[in-house]
């Protein structure tokens, strides 16, 4: 009997041994590296599995590592790379302050050169926290991630275009994985709905988004060589015909306003509220933005809109760019390209609108026209 009791309590103490192992070590997989000084970092960069061909980059959302300050003092933080000859990992940030309890995102992009021998290789990102002193730099903490590399010299270029049912190029984040031993990690993305990228031979997953949700996905494989164009079509709200039309004042010829014309395309579903808001930004500054319609419903199908722009301050030299999103029952959802304006010799004289003006105003209703008559013609084609 003694000797039954004791197998069991063997047997239960190993089993509790073995869960408290296990839980550790899904917890060191997700719990921040900690070190000295009160700095940490987690992230999923030391995840990572980089397999890349000679010539190429990779970059991602999902590549990225984050530095916490777990101290109750405010740290100076550094961050650097190592990565072999040919190899550079390039950090989005590389020097900055973190309050106690604060937290910054730092991601990361790989290049590896076109003369990069193929083989094995480790990268690794490290944040180092320091305080200037008469001395120099004293370094107080670091903490660092490491992700492995392989070069390959056989490629492979694969096309990402994201579209609507009816075939129309589509504004969505397009994303691209590499898929290998049943993981997925991802090697490029773009914001445009449009995306080329090098890569080395292999299975790959690529997905089209908007607002956050997925739109379309497709999983593919190519060999070395092969020039592959995957299309992720989707039914999604997105923008169509969106463009800028200048009007000048008779006296002077200097800019009035600038038109905004485009058009809100609904392939989805009948949603409860739709906003339209136009982003403003003068030499990559952030200017401004305005609410140009709020569309209660949005129905299913296509609605032509213009707006007639002038900047809270007036018009001021230098070059002016402009973007729409759109907002989704006050969700960020659909967003378009940029366009540019170069303005000079601003100012106004007061001079009333030219014919230039009007031409400008024609132009826009050309525009929309335009828009709507491609979309009957590729309506009757659909049905032909």
């Amino acid at each position: 009997m003694k000797t039954q009791f004791r197998d069991l309590w063997r047997r239960k103490t190993l089993r509790c041994f073995l869960t408290a192992t296990i839980l550790f070590a899904v917890f060191l997989n997700f719990a921040p590296v900690l070190a000295d000084g009160g700095i940490a970092m987690s992230g999923g960069f030391y995840q990572q599995a980089f397999i890349m061909p000679q010539g190429s980059s990779i970059s991602g959302p999902s590549i990225y590592v984050v530095v916490f300050n777990n101290g109750s003092e405010e740290l100076q933080v550094r961050m650097t790379s190592q990565a072999p000859p040919g190899v550079s990992a390039i950090l989005s940030h590389s020097d900055f302050t973190l309050p106690p309890g604060g937290q910054q995102e730092v991601l990361a992009v790989v290049e590896v050169a076109q003369d990069t021998a193929p083989g094995e290789y480790e990268i690794s990102i490290t944040a180092e926290s320091y305080k200037e002193g008469v001395s120099g730099i004293q370094l107080t903490g670091a903490a660092t991630q490491r992700a492995t590399l392989e070069v390959v010299g056989e490629s492979a270029l694969v096309t990402l275009q994201a579209v609507s049912p009816e075939g129309q190029p589509v504004v969505a984040m397009v994303r691209l994985y590499r898929v290998a031993a049943g993981q997925s990690h991802e090697i490029d993305y773009s914001e445009t709905g449009t995306l080329t990228a090098k890569v080395a031979p292999g299975s790959f997953i690529a997905a089209s988004y908007m607002g956050g949700q997925k739109v379309a996905e497709e999983s593919f494989t190519v060999a070395a060589n092969d020039e592959k164009t995957v299309t992720l079509m989707g039914a999604t709200v997105y923008f169509e015909g969106f463009g800028l039309v200048p009007n000048y004042y008779s006296k002077g010829g200097k800019l009035a306003f600038a038109q905004i014309v485009y058009t809100v395309r609904n392939l989805y579903q009948r949603v409860a509220e739709g906003e339209v808001i136009l982003e403003v930004s003068r030499d990559e500054a952030l200017l401004e933005e305005v609410s140009l319609a709020t569309l209660s419903p949005l129905d299913v199908g296509q609605v032509g809109l213009n707006y007639n722009y002038i900047p809270a301050g007036g018009w001021i030299d230098g070059s002016y760019s402009f973007k729409l999103r759109l907002k989704l029952d006050g969700k960020p959802y659909a967003a378009s390209l940029v366009q540019q304006l170069e303005v000079s010799g601003s100012g106004d004289d007061g001079g009333g609108i030219s014919p230039a003006a009007v031409g400008g105003i024609a132009a826009g209703a050309v525009i929309v026209g335009i828009a709507g008559w491609l979309l009957v013609r590729s309506r009757k084609k659909g049905h032909e």
